[in-house]
């Protein structure tokens, strides 16, 4: 929430696809349902829609979905956001691009080595218009963190 009414991140619902608008990605796809509230109250899609959610025909599905006003890509691959962020973040400074990527991922899909391979992608091509934000809540689908697979020491990775 911080990102859009923090003065953070620039984008105009009335144009939600301005070429240099910033770009929000929602890696942990499960998480649809906190970003909508926020994109209808930054006026891309009227508050009473969102009691469409998940129904036959609504634009809310489960998972973040392009076409949903607001939202760049399709979230769903775990672990894929931060590959997208960087492709994305990769174009716009090749085209000279000034907007900024934004990329939310979950601390239990750090457990994808594709995660890590764009961490190193984007230092190595010092994407420095692209930031990953980890919502470290140390769970996943399926149980704690620390039963199966720890991310820890997360802050020195």
């Amino acid at each position: 929430m911080s990102l859009y009414f923090g003065g953070w991140f620039s984008c105009d619902p009335a144009e939600p696809q301005a070429p240099n608008r910033d770009r929000f990605i929602l890696s942990k796809a499960q998480a649809a349902l906190a970003l909508y509230p926020i994109l209808a109250r930054r006026g891309f899609f009227p508050l009473a829609e969102l009691g469409t959610f998940c129904r036959n025909g609504s634009r809310l599905g489960g998972h973040a979905e392009h076409g949903t006003p607001g939202v760049d890509v399709f979230s769903g691959s775990l672990g894929h956001g931060l590959s997208l962020g960087c492709g994305i973040a990769l174009g716009g400074k090749l085209a000279g691009g000034s907007f900024q990527v934004f990329v939310l991922l979950g601390d239990g899909e750090c457990h994808e080595g594709s995660v890590w391979e764009s961490a190193l992608f984007a230092g190595h091509h010092r994407l420095s218009h692209l930031t990953a934000i980890i919502d470290c809540n140390e769970l996943s689908a399926s149980d704690h963190l620390e039963n199966y697979l720890s991310v820890e020491p997360l802050r020195e990775k």
